[in-house]
Formats: structure tokens, C-alpha cells, sequence
């Protein structure tokens, strides 16, 4: 869901006022038709999804929304990284065409997307958190949470990196697996993962030399 964050307490309350004129009405929405009477459960396309942002406008696909889209048993086993190019009159304007009564905000499908390859369902399955990163170099990097697994993927779906966290924790414990070794037991969650270039401002100056290892 768009919403217009310009408006003023008293404007978000009713349908006037703020950058757009709309009030605290509702610019833009996707993902589940049936919430507003314009489609069924067949319709639904987003299932509890994390992480929708808008891409900044500086790297590739800049404007459009990425989300991890999680999935949900039973009417959907398998997860997906989805793109969404917004149906703006100009593009960046945030002004969005108002779709007929009968008809369900666009667009119809993602214009990008990373999931399961053809007969294998199950292999790319994040039930809860979870993100996508869109990277300077075109790339997108992934974290599917409950597997504490990070990977990066080219824009034709080619994996060219991975990481799987060694760290589990448990109530009043925290552990580390050896390099090489299965992780058992314990939980290895990352709510979500972020890649940062040396060059980053953040970073700028500071001390990069790696610090104690994590894995034997």
C-alpha cells in the first residue's frame, strides 16, 4: 500500500489536502484484490511478504518495489523475490491512475523475479521474515530468515555467492558450527541481511581489518 506521507494529522483523516490531494486515502495497492472487492483468493499474489521498499533511484530498476515474497501454506509452497514497476502517469511522479470499479490496481504480473526453478517447488521456501536487496551492480542479494542462509544472484538468476550462518542460538545459549560441519539444533535465524560497500559512507575511515572468527 502507497499512502501519502505529506498530508498533516487533521488531512490524513479524510480525502483532501497533502502533495497528492488525496488526503489519508489509499494511492496505490497490490497484492490481494479480494481486500477491496476486485478479485478472489485465486487473484492473491502476495502472501505474507517482507520487506517491500522502494528501490533508490540511483541503482538498476530504481523507483520499482522489491519485496520477498514469503509464501503460505497451503495455497502457496514456495517463495519468490518480485519486482513491481508502478503503473505512474510519469515515471517517479507518484501519481497513480485510478483503475475502473471492476479492475484491480496494476500492474498484473512482477516485472522481475527470482524463485524455484521448473519442478523444483519446495527448493526456494522462506515461510516468515526474510529480504532482497537490489546491489549498485545489478545483482540482488537475498536473506531467507528462517534458514539463516544470505545469497547473491545476477538479474538472469545465476547464484554467485553464499553464505550460511554458523550461529545458533537457543534460550540461554549461543553456539558456533565448525566449518564444514552440519548445523543441528538450535536456531540459525536472520531476520534480514544487508550488503554495504567499503566505499560506504559509513564506513569511510574506519577499521575493515576482519576481526575473530566466527567459523574453526
Amino acid at each position: 500500500i502507497v499512502v501519502d506521507h505529506s498530508t498533516t494529522t487533521e488531512e490524513s483523516r479524510g480525502s483532501f489536502g497533502g502533495k497528492r490531494g488525496k488526503g489519508g486515502e489509499i494511492l496505490w495497492r497490490w497484492g490481494n484484490a479480494q481486500t477491496y472487492r476486485r478479485g478472489d483468493r485465486f487473484d492473491q499474489a502476495l502472501f505474507c511478504q517482507h520487506y517491500a521498499h522502494f528501490i533508490p533511484h540511483d541503482l538498476p530498476g530504481g523507483g520499482n518495489i522489491l519485496l520477498f515474497n514469503n509464501g503460505r501454506a497451503p495455497d502457496r509452497h514456495w517463495s519468490t523475490v518480485d519486482q513491481l514497476q508502478l503503473p505512474e502517469s510519469t515515471p517517479g511522479c507518484g501519481d497513480y491512475p485510478v483503475p475502473s470499479r471492476e479492475q484491480p490496481y496494476g500492474p498484473q504480473t512482477p516485472c522481475w523475479r527470482f524463485g524455484t526453478r521448473e519442478g523444483r517447488q519446495d527448493s526456494f521456501y522462506a515461510t516468515h521474515i526474510s529480504s532482497a536487496q537490489r546491489l549498485p551492480n545489478g545483482n540482488t542479494f537475498i536473506t531467507q530468515g528462517p534458514q539463516g542462509v544470505m545469497f547473491e544472484v545476477t538479474s538472469d538468476g545465476e547464484e554467485v555467492w553464499r553464505y550460511i550462518n554458523p550461529c545458533s542460538s537457543n534460550e540461554d545459549s549461543v553456539a558456533v558450527t565448525r566449518q564444514g560441519d552440519p548445523r543441528v539444533g538450535g536456531k540459525f535465524y536472520l531476520f534480514t541481511g544487508l550488503k554495504y560497500h567499503s566505499s560506504h559512507a559509513a564506513l569511510v575511515g574506519r577499521n575493515l581489518v576482519p576481526g575473530p572468527v566466527l567459523e574453526a
